[in-house]
């Protein structure tokens, strides 16, 4: 089983990103960990404000926090979780205004597509959906052949949400069955590219022991794999992804994204 990369929150960054400028596609295996990291680490900044709201140790574990987001009622709330969603798969950790441009197109899209469905009147995402759109990222920026997702992978992951009853809010498989809510689809296609185009239950099962994790009885706390997992993100996908967004124009960062979520029904 492999280590959870999007378990645990980054709550720092280090102060290297100056040092961390990649000329070659070659030299990612010496960034981009750090780099996804920071852009986790951006991402996730209200993580340690919110940790007196959570659950023990909801603040610190991905599942539970979007779990939290995705229960939000409000539009306000929505936009919220569609903004956290995008920088999920959209790596900015350097502040680009073109790709902050490509981020708040796509959080407006999922928003919409998201208030849309829970309302009734939009539509849902396919299983199939998310892994072709995940299949046609590692296509467009030259991924490996090993990179590649399959719907097996997906449905079995979505199966095993619904019989730990998991997570409630944000999967969807025991009311949906192999449909799922824009927002859900946007955290499936994320941990596919923590993954490398595999969605490995062990996680789930990971994510919902470290809400009942007690610190005073001692044992392993499960932050060291988190932060960990990502000194292999250089031969990742989502390594591929921000090495393939930082060497582009917007032109082509657009194209890739607005590809992405129009595979996604945005």
């Amino acid at each position: 089983m492999a280590p959870a990369k999007l378990v645990v929150c980054v709550s720092q960054a280090s102060s290297s990103l100056e040092r961390c400028i990649v000329p070659t596609k070659l030299a990612v295996a010496r960034c981009s960990a750090f780099l996804v990291a920071l852009a986790l680490a951006m991402v996730f900044g209200f993580c340690l404000p919110l940790a007196g709201q959570q659950p023990p140790h909801c603040a610190q574990n991905l599942f539970c926090l979007f779990n939290q987001e995705a229960a939000a009622p409000s539009s306000e709330g929505v936009h919220k979780y569609s903004k956290d969603l995008i920088g999920l798969i959209v790596f900015n950790p350097a502040g680009d205004d073109s790709l902050r441009q490509i981020t708040n197109r796509l959080e407006n899209r999922l928003a919409t597509a998201e208030e849309a469905a829970r309302a009734g009147s939009g539509k849902l995402v396919s299983e199939t959906a998310v892994v072709k759109a995940f299949n046609d990222l590692m296509q467009e920026i030259g991924a490996p052949p090993s990179m590649k997702a399959n719907e097996a992978s997906v449905h079995g992951f979505r199966e095993h949400t619904a019989s730990i009853k998991a997570f409630p809010a944000l999967f969807s498989a025991n009311r949906n069955g192999t449909n799922c809510n824009p927002g859900e689809a946007v955290f499936l296609l994320s941990l596919l590219l923590s993954d490398n185009g595999t969605l490995y239950n062990g996680n789930l099962d990971t994510a919902v022991e470290l809400m009942h994790w007690d610190p005073k009885r001692g044992g392993a706390t499960g932050l060291g794999f988190g932060v960990a997992g990502l000194e292999s993100m250089s031969a990742s996908a989502s390594g591929l992804l921000l090495w393939y967004s930082s060497h582009h124009n917007i032109r082509a960062n657009m194209a890739l994204f607005n590809q992405t979520g129009d595979t996604l029904g945005l």
